[in-house]
């Protein structure tokens, strides 16, 4: 082991890359970063610390800890260290003892976050009254024309969000308004209206790469009437964006879309509530339904795009 103690990142970097060469290239930069990272805990170049943290795993941990770095870079830090032993063929007595860390820390990551999902749970509003509360407060906006453009942007904001299912706020950023299929391509996020169909199309979204493409067809009548009279009255002048401030005419960015669903809300319940918070709330709805149709989705299918119309039937 004695001679990688003068190896510096790039050697050591060469020697991961060369072992694991059918590895990603994200795979090989994350090692490399890790390693990296060590010199700035040491403050030394890396040929200088020696591998001293190789047989102090415990010092090593605690210095980590200290370190400002996030729970999921420590981990990725040790993870590294782990195939760096390997790579130095480092006594397995060594190995086991960083090993039986990385576990011990991963499954304490799990435990706060098995915590965090259920704090998200236990949420203050039920989303089902939320729903009807909104289906009220539509209808003052389906009969008024004097409501100012604002005002219903942001109740049309709020009913995308109640009265189906509650996406991400990301999937609404700049996101289009096309009436044939010929304009949409796959860098963008669409509302295609044909005929009579009104349907989302969602290119773009934190899953995207591992789902694809998604389609929802919007088949709430409220929701459509709404988009109708948004696209007819107020926003004709838009540069087909969905969601676009009044002061520039440019799509809202997710902060913005985030305060105008705030007060949108509150003028339609009485309070502010957050996406999230709705979005936690609907979960919880979803979950209650049926311990079946919890089995058979995980969080992210309650929260995504398919399965759509099995969910509808259920609010």
């Amino acid at each position: 082991m004695d001679y990688f103690k003068i190896k510096t990142v790039d050697d050591l970097s060469k020697l991961h890359n060369d072992a694991f060469s059918t590895a990603s290239n994200s795979t090989k930069t994350t090692f490399k970063q890790a390693l990296k990272r060590l010199e700035k805990i040491y403050n030394k170049p890396f040929n200088q610390i020696n591998l001293h943290f190789v047989e102090q795993p415990k010092a090593f941990m605690a210095m980590l800890e200290e370190s400002n770095y996030s729970d999921n870079t420590k981990l990725s830090t040790v993870a590294s260290i782990l195939k760096l032993l390997k790579l130095i063929d480092a006594p397995l007595l060594t190995y086991n003892e960083w090993l039986t860390y990385l576990k011990e820390k991963t499954n304490e990551k799990q435990i706060d976050n098995d915590e965090n999902l259920k704090s998200k749970l236990k949420v203050l509003v039920n989303y089902k009254d939320v729903k009807d509360m909104v289906k009220m407060k539509a209808n003052e906006f389906e009969i008024s024309d004097s409501k100012s453009m604002v005002d219903f942007r942001n109740f049309l904001i709020v009913s995308l969000f109640t009265l189906q299912i509650p996406v991400r706020v990301s999937n609404y950023v700049n996101m289009k308004v096309v009436d044939d299929e010929e304009f949409v391509d796959d860098n963008s996020n669409y509302l295609l209206l044909k005929g009579d169909s009104y349907k989302l199309i969602f290119n773009k979204y934190r899953t995207s790469h591992i789902l694809g493409t998604k389609r929802i067809n919007i088949i709430n009548p409220t929701i459509q009437f709404l988009i109708d009279k948004y696209l007819t009255m107020y926003n004709k002048d838009s540069t087909n964006f969905l969601i676009q401030s009044d002061k520039n005419k440019r799509p809202m960015n997710g902060r913005q879309i985030e305060e105008a669903f705030q007060k949108g809300i509150e003028n339609a319940i009485g309070s502010k509530i957050s996406i999230d918070n709705l979005r936690a709330s609907y979960m919880k709805h979803i979950i209650e339904l049926d311990p079946e149709f919890q089995d058979k989705l995980d969080i992210a299918q309650i929260m995504g795009f398919s399965t759509t119309q099995i969910m509808d039937k259920h609010f």
